[in-house]
């Protein structure tokens, strides 16, 4: 089984676990991004985009995209705003942040 795992850094224990359902096979293992408003951004096996919180683990939202993740999220700035991209299938989407 896959999981999703935060660790306390100082004492290495585990905080939180989130299994991680969909197909094992193939370029589903792409990286996750953690922003500094405590967001944590993956795409999962199932092929959803998923942002966590990073204290709990608890989804907060999740976009179904129907493709195979094929990279690790990114993050950058436009006029003061956030977005977040990824590589999903052939296509890149892309996110604003509030």
């Amino acid at each position: 089984m896959k999981v999703l795992r935060a660790l306390d850094i100082e004492s290495g224990k585990v905080m939180w676990e989130k299994p991680q359902i969909g197909p094992t096979e193939g370029k589903r293992c792409t990286g996750v991004l953690g922003t500094a408003g405590g967001l944590i951004l993956y795409g999962d096996p199932s092929g959803d985009f998923v942002a966590v919180d990073e204290r709990d683990g608890k989804t907060l939202w999740h976009f179904p995209t129907n493709g195979e993740n094929k990279a690790s999220p990114m993050t950058f700035m436009v006029d003061g705003k956030q977005f977040i991209a990824v590589a999903i299938g052939p296509n890149i989407v892309c996110f604003g942040l509030p």
